[in-house]
């Protein structure tokens, strides 16, 4: 390589990010400075992969998250004999011995195979860094940006070690969840390898520096850069960007040349992220009290509709054959009606893998998106008490809630959501009711994660926690395991952490009835179901389920009932609706009605309000 080839800026992303996709912040940074200087992503996740083999690095980049287990398998590289011996995290945390590391559900089995395969990784981890540091070498350049989110900061750390320790005077830049705010700023006192750490978004300060550095200043001369922190200057300022439309679109040509290059690539696939918004709309309002995004981010900013428009349009045309995936915390009816008419051009639609959306959602656009391509939609579901909704600040009910998954079924789309429990101050009625009804619900798509909620850094929880009845307040104990710096700088890096209820609360035994039903639920649901089907009389409600199977048939008005409710309705919507299509009766005979419905398990009533359980799989009249 002659000097002329060499690079101005080195992106790069480090095990275990997934290697199913490019990183997002990467494909941004690289557009907003492509042009202008001679900029490459390095995949080198996608390396890694290659060398432990794709099953295990799978299982290690999605292993439960407050474990660190791919920041550990890091760890004895960076650290050495500084931290405790990886025997004794396999124990107490990949085992569970610590109690604050027990899963709700039952983890992977740590046996002798497993455990050989950690040690493995670990003894490849060494020549792994040499290798990326000599790519890195060959390409010199001024600047190699990492991207930091969980599972790879470690690793991450470990390169730009190795980088500095050999290019003295090469830029090392830190960005991404691991980074924002007093992370970040901690990241810098304990790392002096690291020169700069982007605490918010980087899209503007990340150019900014680049250009600073690149008209020949040195650090010494760089005193702040608005959204950074610098060794020399280490308490920066968060910087957000206030107009998206000036937000470049994600340039992922480096990951799309690999992906067609490594054959063994060819098993996953791939997928691209984009963004119509940043921020939460909801959370602007009313914050969800485990939210870790943090006050800075929460802002909700979205694009221009034609900007949604151009932007999906080009990115499906640059990336044949590469699933859309969207960052968006949140997305309003008008953003999905951008998406969707970005969509309509193409007879052969891009598959959709993931969107997240509120559950109050109208589920007309989400049915119209299925059309699409959508193929799976992420809620905060979390709870179907709405009295437990209301003490976490969702802003939506229970009925809202089960409509919504009722909806996913009748879409044919997999909701990805999770149960939570362990809220402060919650009642242990909420839980004895959810108990009861779940049986009803086994139809429906259970959840993918139950068990208690998380304490993360930047919640109203964590920030406030007297307000919301938590005390001592500490990090897992993986991170113990992981970095071999004192408390304070260890609090200060963490990212999840554990608690005491201020007034003790066994939720172990009071959500105990329940996480057995959601076992149960997430066994029997691909054997459930409970629609509108037909026999040779006519429309029916037909339930199925591992437990058996029955058919009822309902006079004219309770189907009519039934019907009228396939929403969240009160009983005087439920009589209007049925005076439109020519029912005269009494709200006697309607109560009536709903009172065999309700025994029946087809209908459930809350409040006032009133939601039938039946999904429309079947064509109805």
């Amino acid at each position: 390589m002659t000097s002329s080839d060499f690079l101005d800026v080195a992106l790069v992303n480090m095990p275990f990010a997934s290697i199913r996709q490019p990183s997002f912040a990467l494909g941004l940074l690289a557009s907003s400075i492509r042009g202008k200087y001679k900029v490459k992503t390095f995949d080198f996740n996608v390396d890694f992969a290659e060398i432990i083999g794709l099953d295990l690095y799978d299982e290690i980049s999605t292993w439960h998250i407050v474990d660190l287990l791919g920041d550990r398998l890091f760890a004895q590289d960076l650290y050495g004999s500084l931290i405790p011996p990886f025997e004794e995290y396999v124990e107490r945390i990949l085992k569970g011995k610590a109690q604050e590391h027990e899963a709700p559900f039952e983890k992977r089995l740590v046996d002798e195979t497993f455990y050989d395969g950690l040690v493995e990784i670990q003894s490849a981890v060494g020549p792994f860094l040499e290798k990326c540091l000599q790519a890195i070498a060959e390409a010199n350049p001024k600047v190699v940006a990492f991207t930091s989110m969980f599972h790879q900061q470690i690793a991450a750390l470990s390169l730009a070690k190795r980088i500095k320790d050999v290019f003295s005077q090469t830029l090392i830049v830190f960005g991404g969840a691991n980074c924002k705010n007093v992370m970040g700023e901690e990241l810098l006192r304990c790392h002096p390898f690291v020169d700069a750490v982007c605490l918010g978004e980087g899209d503007s300060a990340f150019k900014s520096l680049v250009d600073a550095y690149m008209s020949d200043q040195s650090l010494d001369d760089i005193d702040e850069i608005l959204g950074m922190a610098l060794q020399k200057n280490i308490e920066g300022k968060v910087s957000l960007e206030s107009d998206l439309n000036s937000v470049p679109m994600p340039d992922y040509s480096d990951y799309a040349s690999l992906y067609e290059q490594r054959k063994f690539m060819g098993q996953v696939r791939a997928r691209i992220f984009f963004e119509m918004s940043r921020g939460c709309y909801w959370g602007q309002r009313k914050r969800c009290i485990f939210c870790g995004q943090s006050s800075e981010t929460l802002r909700f900013r979205k694009k221009s509709r034609g900007r949604i428009i151009s932007e999906v349009r080009s990115l499906v045309s640059d990336y044949p054959g590469f699933c859309l995936s969207l960052s968006d915390e949140s997305c309003d009816a008008e953003m999905l009606d951008s998406l969707m008419e970005a969509l309509a051009m193409f007879e052969r639609k891009p598959e959709i893998v993931y969107l997240q959306v509120r559950p109050d959602i109208d589920m007309i656009s989400i049915k119209k998106l299925a059309e699409c391509g959508l193929k799976r939609v992420e809620a905060g579901i979390e709870s179907l008490s709405s009295k437990v909704l209301s003490i976490i600040g969702k802003g939506v009910s229970a009925l809202q809630n089960i409509a919504f998954l009722k909806g996913c079924r009748e879409a044919k789309i997999t909701p990805v959501w999770n149960f939570l429990w362990g809220f402060p101050g919650e009642p242990i009625e909420a839980y004895e009711n959810m108990a009861k009804i779940m049986p009803l619900l086994y139809h429906l798509p259970p959840p993918n994660y139950a068990g208690p909620f998380r304490l993360d850094r930047f919640s109203p929880c964590f920030e406030d926690p007297e307000r919301y009845g938590i005390k001592r307040i500490r990090p897992y104990p993986s991170y113990a395991f992981t970095y071999p710096f004192g408390e304070k700088a260890t609090n200060n890096l963490a990212s999840f952490f554990t608690f005491e209820y201020q007034i003790p609360q066994n939720c172990a035994e009071y959500a105990h009835e329940l996480r057995e039903n959601i076992f149960f639920w997430k066994e029997i649901h691909p054997k459930s179901s409970l629609c509108f089907s037909r026999d040779e009389e006519g429309l029916i409600i037909d339930k199925r389920s591992g437990e058996g199977e029955w058919h009822i048939r309902l006079d004219p008005l309770t189907l009519a009932v039934c019907k009228a409710c396939s929403k969240p309705v009160t009983i005087e919507a439920i009589a209007l609706s049925l005076s439109e299509k020519g029912f005269v009766e009494d709200e006697n005979k309607i109560k009536q009605s709903i009172i065999n419905l309700i025994k029946y398990g087809i209908v459930l009533k809350e409040g006032k309000m009133l939601l039938s359980l039946v999904t429309k799989e079947e064509v109805m009249p």
